[in-house]
């Protein structure tokens, strides 16, 4: 089985764990919308060039995980809550991933593709668990969203610390798109290849 290019998620959560304990008595519902302040304080700082503060606002995308570890850790996970954090994270996806076209920092020929990729795995698992009426999961593949924020945010510390940069006629941030686009292309066909194997 194909596995997830990396652990950062566990490791995440382990990090974030004193900080979930300490929200325990906020509805997880309210710290699902909180996400989508950061994302829209990071396009502004992006499109305005203050490449830096748009880091420092970018780690508070960690509120995403914040909200799914107080609900299991106090017992109110739920299916709406589950529907509002996915829904929440497409915005967010978006957002993040258009700012860098908006500040003039990426071509649209290159964003256009890589939210498009983006969603397609975002809806492969969701649909391979529905057709398999959710018995098994289909977190499977190269890359999804943890990995996808940790390769935007090195991509943009880069950029912000050498912005004259190029390969190819790239900057960094391109290399990037292009780096989250061959990753997204081959979790697509791992995905593709697991519904095959457990829906055919």
């Amino acid at each position: 089985m194909a596995v997830m290019l990396s652990v950062f998620k566990p490791v995440a959560e382990r990090v974030l764990q004193p900080v979930a304990n300490v929200l325990r008595g906020i509805n997880p519902n309210a710290l699902s919308a909180l996400g989508l302040i950061f994302p829209v304080l990071f396009f502004i700082l992006l499109v305005s060039g203050m490449y830096w503060w748009a880091l420092i606002v970018f780690v508070f995308n960690a509120v995403d995980m914040l909200d799914g570890m107080v609900a299991r850790a106090t017992g109110r996970v739920t299916a709406f809550g589950g529907f509002l954090d996915s829904t929440i994270d497409r915005f967010a996806d978006f957002t993040v991933i258009a700012a860098f076209a908006f500040a003039g920092l990426a071509e649209w020929s290159l964003i256009a593709p890589l939210i498009m990729l983006t969603y397609l795995i975002s809806y492969m698992r969701s649909r391979i668990e529905l057709a398999a009426d959710n018995k098994i999961k289909a977190d499977v593949g190269l890359i999804e969203r943890t990995e996808r924020l940790l390769v935007i945010f090195a991509g943009l510390l880069l950029y912000a610390t050498f912005p004259t940069v190029s390969l190819w006629g790239q900057n960094i941030i391109e290399l990037s798109c292009w780096l989250l686009i061959a990753l997204s292309v081959v979790t697509i066909w791992q995905r593709g290849a697991f519904a095959y194997k457990k829906l055919h």
